[in-house]
């Protein structure tokens, strides 16, 4: 059976992140790492036979913490980057949707000598899918 149109949009998503889906952040892992979560969604008819569906993504980045920079400036050029590898592209993901948005995020301060850099951050994606089969737009 083909994937539903919500498992391509996030498969899609997650590769042009380059994250892993469903995984906890682990510092015992290769720095810098990305996870994804797509935790929640809504739909609304908006028409015949279509839901518009607004898809909640979390995305968690962990990577070294460098002790010569600010970790207040690590953490924005950490959210920098995420933003632009979200959103630089095509917003569609290749017509797999109507839009991709950011939403809000959380650089984690870290504590004195912890050795690692945490941000989260949410996006909201919209898609339209069919109200009698989620493998079709």
């Amino acid at each position: 059976m083909p994937d539903s149109i919500r498992e391509q949009i996030v498969q899609a998503f997650a590769d042009r992140l380059n994250a892993e889906r469903g995984q906890q952040l682990d510092s015992q892992e290769e720095l810098p790492a990305r996870v994804l979560w797509d935790p929640t969604e809504t739909a609304e008819k908006t028409k015949y036979r279509k839901y518009e569906v607004t898809l909640t993504v979390n995305v968690g980045e962990m990577a070294k913490r460098d002790f010569n920079v600010n970790p207040s400036v690590q953490g924005n050029q950490m959210l920098a980057a995420l933003l632009n590898d979200a959103l630089s592209e095509d917003s569609s993901l290749g017509g797999l949707c109507k839009d991709i948005s950011y939403t809000d995020s959380v650089l984690d301060s870290p504590d004195p000598g912890q050795s690692e850099m945490i941000i989260l951050v949410t996006f909201q994606i919209t898609y339209q899918t069919s109200n009698t089969s989620p493998y079709q737009q």
